[in-house]
Order: structure tokens, then C-alpha cells, then sequence
């Protein structure tokens, strides 16, 4: 279970680098998804609230089963709830929470600067925000369907009406599956970098830290017209605060 053990790990340590300890503090987790890494959250740094806010409302059962499938603790959830949020705002009061954290969902967000606006809201002013994104749209894996497509930058040679076609001709993985995979794909907001950056700044946050994940590439005559900084890029981790 990755995003049990070494993604909510990473979280902790990475507020850890900066001196913050998350222990017994409100925390909000923005795009949790399925909430298994806030259940690993939960259960390594002990806040007293944590509250993980997406799109789609989290199925709590669907996530009982799979950590009993995986041998985790399901009992232990005090403090942990998920709320629904919309597409640009997050039910929250201002300042509800000393920190927020978000981990590959950024990519998927279609409005980022009011997604990064609602977390500067309901932050507290000392408060700080921890996010990671993987991968960026530009990079080797950037379609989110390397189990389909193994190989990198597969989806900036190749036409999108061609690649969908094959993906939802394939059996590889169940029709809904593949279906919503191929939905995401399409939806993908191909945000860079820099993008990211007058985002970040436009929202009102100040960025404290900054660590880029990058990788080589190997250019072909087709990638030849994008950006080396984007093509290498594969992520990003930064600690802000409320400017």
C-alpha cells in the first residue's frame, strides 16, 4: 500500500523538514481520492483533526475493505472524516485548519488558481501547505496510462484521439476502469512548472521550499518542440504559507 505507508511518510517528513510536527493539529487533505493516505496520515502523525475534502465523496466502506485487505488497522479513525467539495470551493471556514497538504491531484484540478485561493482561506495565517505533484502533463509519464503505454512521453507522439481509441478498445483492465482512465486523461489541465509557480503566487501563497523530480530524456524529432524544462520535469514537492 504505497500511499498508506510511503506517501502519508513523505507528507510527515517533509512538514518535519520544516519543524512542523502535525501532531494533535487540524490538517486538511485537498484531492484525497480513496483516503487510504489519510488513514497512513492519521495513523503516523497523529493529528487531532483531519479532514480530507474531493470532488467525489470518499467511500468509507470501500476503504474499510481495502485496509483490511492490506492488514491495517480500520478501527482507529478518530478524527478522520471526509467532506464533498465543489469545484472550487471547499466547505471550510477561514483559517479552519493550522495545515493542508495535497498529494497527485493537482494535475486533475481544472481551476488551480481558486483551488490554491480556498486553501489559502481556510488556513490559519501560521499556517503552511505541503503539495506534491506527479506527474506533470509534459513529462515521461504525464498520461497517467503507462499500464497501457509503457513508454515515456508515449502521449506527446502520438495523436489523443489515437491513443483513446486504443485505450478504450483494450481489455487490459475492466470497461469502467478504462473508461474513467480515459476520461482523465482527456481532462488533464497540462499544467507546467511555471504555470504552477504564478499559480502558487496569484493565490496569495509565498513558497518556502521547492524540490524537483526530474528524469533523463531521450528526444526524438517529435519532442523537439517542447519545452526541455517541462519533458524532464516529472514532479514537483513545496512547502508555502499564506502570504
Amino acid at each position: 500500500m504505497d500511499h498508506y505507508e510511503e506517501a502519508a511518510s513523505q507528507v510527515v517528513d517533509v512538514f518535519a523538514s520544516e519543524g512542523i510536527s502535525l501532531t494533535d493539529r487540524l490538517v486538511a487533505d485537498v484531492g484525497c481520492g480513496d483516503g487510504i493516505m489519510d488513514l497512513g496520515v492519521l495513523h503516523k502523525a497523529r493529528p487531532r483533526t483531519l479532514v480530507g475534502f474531493d470532488l467525489n465523496l470518499t467511500d468509507t466502506e470501500y476503504l474499510r475493505r481495502q485496509a483490511r485487505q492490506e492488514g491495517v488497522d480500520d478501527s482507529d479513525w478518530a478524527g478522520l472524516r471526509f467532506e464533498r467539495s465543489g469545484v472550487g470551493r471547499l466547505p471550510a471556514e477561514d483559517g479552519a485548519f493550522d495545515f493542508a497538504f495535497s498529494w497527485s491531484a493537482f494535475e486533475h484540478i481544472s481551476r488551480p488558481i481558486e483551488v490554491l485561493r480556498e486553501i489559502h482561506r481556510i488556513l490559519s495565517p501560521e499556517g503552511a501547505f505541503f503539495l506534491q505533484l506527479w506527474p506533470f502533463y509534459f513529462s515521461a509519464k504525464g498520461s497517467h496510462l503507462w499500464e497501457w503505454f509503457p513508454e515515456d512521453h508515449h502521449h506527446l507522439q502520438r495523436a489523443e484521439s489515437e491513443i483513446v481509441g486504443e485505450l478504450e478498445g483494450s481489455d487490459l483492465k475492466s470497461a469502467d476502469w478504462t473508461k474513467m482512465m480515459s476520461r482523465e486523461f482527456q481532462h488533464l489541465n497540462r499544467i507546467t512548472v511555471e504555470e504552477l509557480q504564478r499559480s502558487m503566487l496569484a493565490a496569495g501563497f509565498a513558497v518556502r521550499r521547492v524540490e524537483l523530480m526530474t528524469s533523463p530524456v531521450r528526444l526524438t524529432p517529435e519532442l523537439g518542440r517542447y519545452s526541455w524544462l517541462d519533458l524532464g520535469i516529472g514532479g514537483i514537492k513545496l512547502i508555502a504559507t499564506p502570504g
